[in-house]
């Protein structure tokens, strides 16, 4: 996992590029590294596009990632899924939770299109 800043519309975004697994042998590790990067900005961006394999504990972590970002007045935006990660969001209905694009670039960019404050659920 890599964790960079990116600056959009004067709003600070962490993007977090995911790679290979995210399941019960490394969800709790992941857990704490993302309560160390909100400290850094509460906007964040999943990148999953190098993401292999997701099971439910890594689903778990993800949703609770973005409820910790939305407690801190932010947001947390998915890019990249591919079909087996995408399905599992799918079937768990879970993708009804995020905003998900097609690649970070474009989720980063999501982020300058509402100057006023991140989406609100």
């Amino acid at each position: 996992m890599q964790f960079s800043l990116d600056n959009v519309a004067g709003q600070l975004v962490g993007i977090v590029k995911l790679e290979g697994r995210l399941d019960t042998h490394n969800s709790k590790s992941f857990q704490k590294n993302f309560t160390e990067w909100l400290e850094k900005t509460a906007l964040q961006v999943f990148d999953c596009a190098e993401l292999d394999f997701i099971d439910s504990s890594g689903l778990g972590v993800i949703v609770g990632c973005l409820r910790k970002a939305l407690e801190k007045e932010g947001d947390l935006k998915l890019s990249g899924l591919n079909e087996k990660v995408a399905m599992v969001f799918e079937l768990t209905q879970a993708k009804k939770l995020f905003s998900i694009f097609s690649n970070s670039r474009e989720a980063v960019a999501s982020f300058g299109n509402a100057p006023d404050s991140p989406k609100k659920r």
